[in-house]
C-alpha cells in the first residue's frame, strides 16, 4: 500500500503523520502538510508554507528519538467491519481533516505530560519580542476566533493548547486554526494559518499575560473586566488543562505562572475585537 509521511513538530514533540490510501494517498498527504504548514518539521521555526518536498513517500524521517505516529487512511468506501488498529480512516477527506488534529493533539498532549504545563487555550505574541497573551476558555468559546481577528499583526502560537516550559516560556502548537462553518454540519474547517495570514513565532514566545475569556455573543456594552485572586484563578482555570494532575507539583507551577504576569484577568465580551486592547497591551510588555 503506497504511504507518505508528514513530519511534524509540535509542543516539543516530533510526530509522522503516516497517510496511506492508494492512489490518493500522496494527494491527501500534500493537503495535510498545506494545513500544517507551520509545523512541518523541516519549517519549524520559519515563516512560509509547506513545499512537495516536505512530503515523502515510505518511511519516517531521520531523528535521535523515535517520533510519535498518527496514522490516517483516506478511503474510497468504508470496510464493512470496524478495525482496531488505532488508524483513523473515512471517505470524508474534511472529517478525516478534523479527527486528524484531534488525534495529533491527544498524541501530543500524552506525549508531553509532565514536562510542560497545558492548558486548553489560544496564544499570539509580539513578533520581535516574544511577549504572548494567552486565553483561555473551553472550547468553542472564542479561541479559535480570537487568533484569527487578532493574529494577522502577531505571531500565532495554537487556537487550541498552550504548553508552557519550566522557564516560563512557550512551546507553540502551529496546528491549523479550527473553524465552525454553518455549511458543514458538525464538521469544523481544518484552516492553514497561511489563509488567515498567521505565521510562525520568529523568535521564543514568553507568557506576558493570562486571560480567561467568557464569551457573550448577544453582548453589546464593554468588556467586563474583572482581575482574580490566586485561588479564583487556579479553581476556573484547572478545568481546562491537560494532563495536569500527572505533572509534578503542577499548582505551584500554574501560581507561579500566573503570579509571574501580575495575575490573571477574566474577561467578559461580546465580540474577539473587544479583546484588542488586552492584548495589544499584554504583547507590549518587556520581560
Amino acid at each position: 500500500m503506497e504511504t507518505a509521511v508528514v513530519p511534524l513538530h509540535v509542543l516539543d514533540t516530533d510526530v509522522d503523520i503516516l497517510v496511506s490510501g492508494g492512489l490518493k494517498a500522496e494527494e491527501f498527504a500534500q493537503t495535510v502538510a498545506e494545513r500544517w504548514h507551520l509545523a512541518v518539521a523541516e519549517l519549524a521555526g520559519r515563516v512560509g508554507g509547506a513545499r512537495v518536498d516536505d512530503v515523502r513517500e515510505g518511511g519516517a524521517r531521520e531523528s535521535a528519538g523515535a517520533p510519535v505516529t498518527v496514522e490516517v487512511e483516506l478511503l474510497e468506501e468504508m470496510p464493512r467491519e470496524s478495525l482496531s488498529d488505532g488508524v483513523l480512516r473515512g471517505t470524508d477527506e474534511r472529517m478525516l481533516l478534523q479527527r486528524l488534529t484531534q488525534q495529533v493533539t491527544r498524541a501530543v498532549i500524552a506525549e508531553r505530560t509532565g514536562d510542560l504545563l497545558m492548558l486548553h487555550a489560544g496564544a499570539l505574541s509580539h513578533r520581535d519580542t516574544g511577549a504572548a497573551a494567552i486565553f483561555i476558555a473551553p472550547g468553542g468559546t472564542g479561541k479559535s476566533t480570537a487568533c484569527r481577528v487578532l493574529g494577522p499583526e502577531r505571531a500565532y502560537l495554537s487556537d487550541e493548547t498552550v504548553g508552557i516550559r519550566r522557564d516560563g516560556t512557550i512551546a507553540p502548537y502551529l496546528k491549523p486554526i479550527s473553524t465552525r462553518r454553518a455549511d458543514w454540519s458538525g464538521i469544523k474547517d481544518e484552516v492553514a494559518p497561511s489563509a488567515l495570514e498567521l505565521v510562525a513565532p520568529p523568535v521564543p514566545a514568553w507568557v506576558a499575560g493570562v486571560l480567561v475569556l467568557r464569551r457573550e455573543p448577544e453582548r453589546q456594552e464593554p468588556p467586563e473586566i474583572t482581575t482574580l485572586q490566586t485561588l479564583e484563578a487556579l479553581t476556573e482555570i484547572a478545568p481546562e488543562t491537560s494532563g495536569f494532575m500527572a505533572t509534578e507539583r503542577p499548582l505551584t507551577w500554574l501560581a507561579q505562572v500566573l503570579e509571574s504576569t501580575g495575575g490573571v484577568r477574566r474577561v467578559t465580551y461580546g465580540a474577539a475585537e473587544d479583546l484588542r486592547p488586552l492584548v495589544d497591551e499584554i504583547c507590549g510588555r518587556q520581560r
